[in-house]
């Protein structure tokens, strides 16, 4: 019998940066209280990321999406960014607090990349 330790799996592979925003979005709109979800991304960088979605499924007929969870590189990590619905019976303090753990738990599961910031903003409630 060994003493030795048997070597540390690597940590889970996020993916491309849409398939983490991808993941992000998911995890943000699973929870309760959430009602929806709007691009966090300024309002320029929307509205061209809407044109070149419409343009590239025009072109290759393939429906593209574009990500309402904004993830972007800061200095020392990453900085992400989201704006909810909150629905009626649910707190949007409470809701928003739900919505930043969904986000640091879909993190973890992801590899627990270096995150500097995580911008939680209620744009309604109903």
């Amino acid at each position: 019998m060994s003493d030795a330790l048997a070597p540390e799996a690597p940590p889970p592979d996020p993916g491309t940066p849409a398939q983490l925003t991808a993941q992000l979005d998911g995890a943000v709109l699973a929870v309760p209280g959430v009602d929806a979800l709007y691009s966090a991304a300024p309002l320029v960088a929307t509205v061209v990321a809407s044109v070149i979605a419409t343009t590239v499924e025009a072109v290759t007929g393939k429906p593209q999406s574009t990500s309402s969870v904004s993830v972007s590189e800061k200095e020392g990590g990453l900085k992400i960014a989201v704006k909810i619905g909150v629905a009626a019976p649910f707190a949007a303090t409470d809701v928003s607090r739900r919505v930043h753990d969904a986000i640091t738990d879909q993190l973890d599961q992801n590899g627990n990349p270096v995150v500097t910031e995580i911008a939680v903003t209620v744009a309604r409630i109903d």
